[in-house]
């Protein structure tokens, strides 16, 4: 992998900032960045052409997310996007992706922590399938600025539970007024304060209750994350997610 690419910081939040200190403390070249609120930075992703930009990592809001992907491809940038809330659109932007053999890499969280989590939550849900007095259900907390409800990596872990639990054959984020559907997963949310990021998934009995919890100390594990999918995707082609990237690392 490239050492230290220069990166293009597409949306200039909270994520962005984070993102920008860490390449400084790493000593990697400037980022350039892209942001039409900012007036000291770039306005949009044509900026870029000609700078000598080798990755773009994008961080906005689910509704400006497709335009930047698409743009990035169109310039022939490689792109790593964190942004959630635009699944419905992942078929036309895998196919625009390909077409362009551009190269992007997405993820409901970009943390190496919480892919642990994912796969922790998804061996302890395929044990308890044999074991029927267990039921399940996720909850999630964010500081009040999160723009999306329930979180992407909320989701994630669902559906991550879906595939190996067969007693549970949908997700819900709204509980009903009345009695609870029991085949139904249930994902609640809560936003509060400014907590980072905190995913707890629930295995209750009558007997006992284990409790698989994942909390976010910060935004550095994001940040480290998206820069070493920075790193991985920018001599690829084709659309990946963090999986594909920690199965090409670890041969696993």
């Amino acid at each position: 992998m490239k050492k230290s690419p220069r990166i293009a910081l597409i949306g200039y939040g909270r994520m962005g900032h984070e993102l920008e200190r860490l390449i400084a403390e790493r000593g990697w070249p400037d980022p350039f960045i892209v942001d039409p609120q900012n007036a000291r930075v770039y306005e949009s992703i044509d900026d870029l052409i000609g700078r000598g930009v080798e990755v773009c990592i994008e961080f906005t809001a689910p509704g400006e997310a497709v335009k930047n992907i698409l743009a990035c491809v169109r310039a022939g940038l490689p792109v790593v996007t964190g942004t959630t809330g635009w699944d419905a659109d992942l078929e036309l932007v895998t196919k625009a992706v390909r077409e362009a053999e551009g190269a992007c890499i997405h993820a409901s969280n970009f943390s190496i922590g919480v892919y642990l989590f994912k796969r922790i939550v998804t061996f302890a849900a395929s044990m308890l399938e044999e074991f029927p007095a267990y039921d399940l259900g996720i909850h999630e907390v964010h500081h009040t600025g999160k723009k999306d409800a329930p979180s992407g990596t909320a989701l994630s872990l669902a559906q991550s539970i879906l595939d190996v639990h067969s007693r549970k054959s949908s997700i819900s984020t709204v509980l009903p007024d009345g009695t609870v559907d029991p085949e139904t997963l249930y994902v609640t949310s809560a936003r509060i304060g400014s907590i980072y990021g905190d995913h707890q998934v629930l295995f209750d009995s009558e007997a006992d209750s284990l409790e698989l919890t994942h909390h976010a100390k910060g935004r550095r594990g994001l940040a480290e994350g998206a820069l070493l999918a920075a790193q991985w995707i920018h001599d690829k082609h084709g659309m990946f997610t963090l999986e594909d990237m920690i199965h090409d690392i670890t041969r696993t």
